[in-house]
């Protein structure tokens, strides 16, 4: 169906889940999903879950996996 508009809020990328972890750094706050979230002002827990854990962070420590 031509010009149908998508419904919804635009999610969120990685690109924004890696800033909003940058800027957490920067405040000295821990690097988790509700910081993100909180640093974001949008995003499902498991989204942001799914981008921490494909930046090398741990969801539940806010470290970074070796």
């Amino acid at each position: 169906m031509k010009g149908k508009k998508r419904v919804g809020r635009p999610g969120i990328t990685q690109v924004e889940v890696e800033l909003a972890c940058d800027a957490l750094v920067r405040q000295g706050r821990e690097i988790g999903p509700q910081n993100v979230r909180l640093e974001l002002g949008k995003g499902s827990y498991s989204t942001i879950i799914s981008f921490l854990r494909k930046l090398g962070h741990s969801p539940t420590t806010g470290k970074r996996n070796s």
